[in-house]
């Protein structure tokens, strides 16, 4: 009867060209392979893809055993498949013996078409889990979302469920859907043909007000599955078609394989408009390139892409980018297209739509949403799944602040889905990144604490950190990786500063108060909180890091938190530099946090032309300010400042006194004796400190060269002013 009503199941759903889940834990292997045979009854030759991990032992001895069982399958590593995003399958084969993390089981069960199934096994998805293992201390864990995980497999239908023997399969019908389909040609018929929904047709009809004169921006949103990469791709290729002058168009993503998709149909669009071009790839055989006459399209790494030559940027995956990349795009380019993922599973959040309103009125803005799903059917029972699992589509209503802030239990949210749907949709609405991961961090982790400000206005949520023994702290400071204490990792590894590692300490994980509070004191009123409770339990210091933006530096240092380190690297994925502050509460806490932030202060004084040139010049005068005064004896050789004032009277140009202009940077900013605005010294540092051109230093801040020029003349009267040598 069991498998009877499985394959019933399967047949419909291949009638309705939706997919089924299939959840194995246990002793996996007999309904694996029962389930396997049921499914090649319905389709003889399915495409399979098999996620595991290949390096770990006994994952190639599975993989083995289920290739036997099928003509093909692809093998891919978890930690390589977003390359896969692209690709379609008949059959997921997830092996979950070894890991079981959200993100990538989300991603693996994207890439099943309508009809087929995804099937996730495991021996038991809680215990010795690679992913699980970074969220484990001291032998403790909690298992908050594999026990929701597990609730929500026996509520949905179109889910098959075996535990230990028992089966719960609540069957779904293919009567509740609707399988993808285009039923307008639009205004080019040929493409159109390329297109399966309708959706992807609107793209196409509507790409060529780029072509038109002023600044254009494109917005293509989606959830995923939508196909808005393919659209976008077929459209470029319609451009080059229908401009009458040769078109350079320049593809970025934050990876080469998250925009893979928008150069593949840029190929299949010009090969069905018959337009000869030559295709460029690399010795790995990755499209780089496409070339037709003098017009050209050409995938470019985020940071080339910026400032390369061309007449239209597209962006794929752009929120993942983050606002301080697209902001520069947007100055730098005229014609710009935005593709990002609403809803996904690559960490873009709701919260990115609404940066795109800033630029009504600066550029003439179009958006287009995809709703439709090409991969599967309309009403699909796993994107439900998913969506409902991994809250994909939490929103936050809208709140009140009662002034009243308390601690709440993760135990207590998990058993309430009205209470972890309101705590999550903070989370996810006041932040660009989230991912699945972030929601079994918060079911699993048993060293956070939790604070909300009542009612669902605002939500911190801290990792307790640092207390290390003195073999661990020795451990990091020979380079052993520990996430787990993501401060003193960083401060031990790269400041050789051993005694964080000894401190107690909070480290503030999110912060995030609902859109429509901020600004209103919340944030504030979280922190002033948790120092409270932490100075009552003994904590040494309050701390967070991360992506250096002008907005929120500005929030921790007016909360009284000091810059201590600032990442030497950018960190492509988060698309900025990482910082961490500190808000020292005890006493050998603070007299290393002194020490800290002075020797911050002098790197970026001495290697912000090299190390810092990509940084938003506004972020590197707000840390200046932030750290401590370094008090000397100012003396100003009397040549120097009469170079400085020939300058400002326009006898000689900037690269003749450019030294000067460097010393009396530096003194300004290591004494800090009185105030100048950020936007004038901000000038000044791009040109002096960061070495920019008149040109980039305008693109970093939004201003024109000459009025870049302009304020950095002011910024060197006011400095001589305030040192009363004018």
């Amino acid at each position: 009867m069991r498998l009877r009503n499985v394959h019933e199941m399967l047949e419909d759903g291949s009638r309705g060209y939706y997919r089924h889940l299939v959840v194995i834990e246990g002793e996996y292997k007999p309904f694996l392979f029962e389930i396997i045979n049921e499914y090649l009854k319905v389709n003889k030759k399915p495409l399979v893809g098999y996620y595991f991990h290949p390096w770990i032992v006994g994952s190639k001895e599975r993989l083995s055993i289920i290739k036997s069982k099928f003509n093909y399958v692809k093998d891919i590593d978890y930690s390589s498949s977003e390359m896969y995003l692209g690709e379609t399958f008949d059959v997921a084969l997830i092996d979950a013996v070894d890991d079981f993390r959200p993100s990538y089981i989300a991603r693996a069960v994207e890439t099943v078409r309508g009809g087929g199934i995804a099937v996730i096994f495991s021996d038991d998805i809680e215990h010795e889990k690679l992913y699980k293992s970074t969220i484990v201390r001291d032998g403790k864990s909690f298992n908050f979302f594999e026990e929701r995980f597990r609730r929500k497999l026996e509520d949905h239908r179109g889910i098959v469920y075996y535990h230990n023997g028992d089966v719960t399969l609540r069957p779904f019908s293919s009567s509740e859907t609707s399988r993808p389909k285009r039923t307008k040609d639009g205004r080019f018929p040929i493409l159109s043909r390329l297109c399966a929904t309708d959706d992807q047709v609107k793209v196409l009809d509507e790409v060529d007000f780029l072509l038109e004169e002023g600044k254009k921006l494109l917005a293509v949103t989606a959830a995923r599955g939508r196909g808005k990469s393919a659209s976008v791709g077929l459209s470029l290729s319609l451009l080059l078609s229908l401009s009458k002058y040769p078109v350079v168009i320049a593809v970025t993503s934050p990876t080469y394989w998250s925009g893979k998709e928008i150069m593949s149909f840029a190929e299949a669009g010009l090969r069905q408009l018959k337009k000869k071009f030559r295709a460029v790839r690399s010795k790995d055989g990755k499209l780089m390139a496409l070339e037709a006459g003098e017009s050209r399209i050409r995938w470019l790494p985020p940071e080339l892409a910026r400032d390369s030559h061309g007449d239209i940027i597209v962006i794929d995956e752009a929120a993942a980018l983050g606002k301080e990349y697209l902001d520069y795009v947007l100055r730098r380019w005229n014609k710009v297209v935005i593709v990002s993922t609403i809803q996904g599973y690559e960490g873009s959040g709701k919260i990115f739509l609404k940066f795109l309103e800033q630029f009504q009125g600066k550029h003439d803005l179009q958006r287009l949403r995809l709703d439709s799903p090409i991969r599967y059917a309309k009403g699909d029972p796993v994107e439900r799944f998913l969506y409902d699992t991994m809250l994909l589509d939490v929103d936050n209503e809208g709140s009140i602040f009662l002034n009243r802030i308390e601690e709440i239990k993760v135990q207590d949210i998990f058993q309430s889905e009205e209470s972890l749907r309101k705590i999550y949709g903070i989370l996810v609405t006041a932040h660009y990144r989230n991912s699945p991961d972030d929601l079994m961090m918060l079911g699993d982790a048993s060293f956070q604490r939790l604070f909300e400000a009542k009612d669902g206005a605002g939500v911190v949520q801290i990792v307790e950190e640092g207390g290390l023994e003195k073999s661990k702290v020795e451990a990091i400071s020979r380079g052993e990786e520990n996430q787990g204490h993501l401060i003193p990792q960083r401060l031990i590894k790269y400041l050789r500063a051993s005694s964080i590692g000894h401190m107690k300490g909070w480290r503030v994980m999110r912060i995030a108060v609902t859109p429509h509070l901020q600004d209103r004191g919340v944030g504030t009123a979280l922190l002033s909180h948790i120092e409270a409770v932490a100075l009552k339990e003994g904590v040494d210091w309050l701390g967070s890091s991360f992506l250096s933006t002008p907005k929120v530096l500005n929030f921790w240092i007016r909360n009284g938190y000091t810059p201590v380190h600032l990442a030497t690297k950018k960190n492509e994925g988060l698309g900025g530099y990482s910082v961490i502050v500190i808000r020292p509460l005890s006493e050998r806490s603070k007299e290393l946090v002194q020490e800290l932030s002075t020797l911050l202060k002098d790197k970026l004084l001495r290697t912000s032309h090299q190390v810092y040139f990509n940084l938003d010049p506004i972020v590197i005068v707000k840390l200046l300010k932030a750290t401590p005064k370094i008090p000397h004896s100012v003396r100003f050789n009397p040549i120097l400042v009469e170079r400085l004032r020939a300058y400002l009277e326009g006898i000689i140009p900037y690269n003749s006194v450019a030294d000067a202009v460097h010393t009396l940077a530096e003194i300004y900013f290591k004494e800090l004796s009185f105030d100048v605005d950020d936007l004038t010294l901000s000038c000044l540092v791009s040109r002096t400190l960061q070495g920019k051109s008149w040109y980039h230093a305008g693109l970093a801040l939004g201003l024109k060269s000459s009025e870049v020029e302009d304020k950095l003349r002011e910024a060197v009267s006011r400095i001589l002013n305030g040192y009363s040598l004018t």
